[in-house]
């Protein structure tokens, strides 16, 4: 028997709550034994100047991961060639894991621009995806790539909300967690300070 995996790509600037709702709600609901969260050091489709530095969300989605069972940080994109493709990657876990099987976690916004990923077509047939609804992203009719949909909780938190909350000086502890609060914060007040 293959083991299930679930892969949940993304630049994570920063992890917060809810990626980790939702990796649980599709963990739980698409029968996976394990979600990998495959952190992306550059992806092609971000603009570098306000992601965190990619070592330090590594390091922030180990934190916040290690703890939870079956959920674990797979850091092999900081060691292939840069954009991150999520075909190139998908090809080279099935090599690394021949006992595994896997598929594509994403949010609904991305499945509306997967058309334009890199061998989109080739990508749904051998890493079937799983898409959360977001808000602003109606279900399509029909699903395109065979795609299953999970009506998970929508959870309205983005890195934008959390990096301008800790700009003003707000609270961000119901949005981030726990192991990572303190240093989290702290990187962003040292920013501040040199960018005054």
């Amino acid at each position: 028997m293959k083991k299930l995996v679930g892969l949940y790509f993304g630049s994570f600037n920063p992890i917060h709550k809810g990626h980790i709702q939702v990796a649980n709600y599709v963990k739980v609901h698409g029968k996976f034994d394990e979600i990998w969260f495959v952190p992306s050091p550059l992806s092609p489709h971000k603009q570098n100047d306000t992601l965190i530095p990619a070592e330090l969300r590594l390091k922030w989605v180990s934190e916040s991961v290690d703890i939870i069972d079956n959920m674990l940080v797979a850091d092999d994109e900081f060691n292939l060639p840069k954009p991150s493709y999520t075909y190139k990657s998908v090809v080279h876990f099935y090599n690394k894991y021949p006992d595994c099987e896997f598929s594509l976690i994403m949010g609904a916004d991305n499945l509306y621009g997967f058309h334009k990923w890199e061998k989109a077509a080739e990508l749904s047939t051998i890493c079937p995806l799983h898409v959360y609804a977001r808000t602003g992203y109606p279900k399509p009719k029909p699903l395109p790539y065979n795609a299953t949909w999970y009506d998970a909780p929508l959870i309205e938190i983005s890195a934008t909300e959390i990096r301008t909350a800790l700009e003003n000086s707000e609270s961000i502890t119901e949005w981030i967690p726990d192991p990572i609060l303190k240093e989290l914060s702290s990187f962003f007040k040292s920013i501040e300070t040199h960018s005054h």
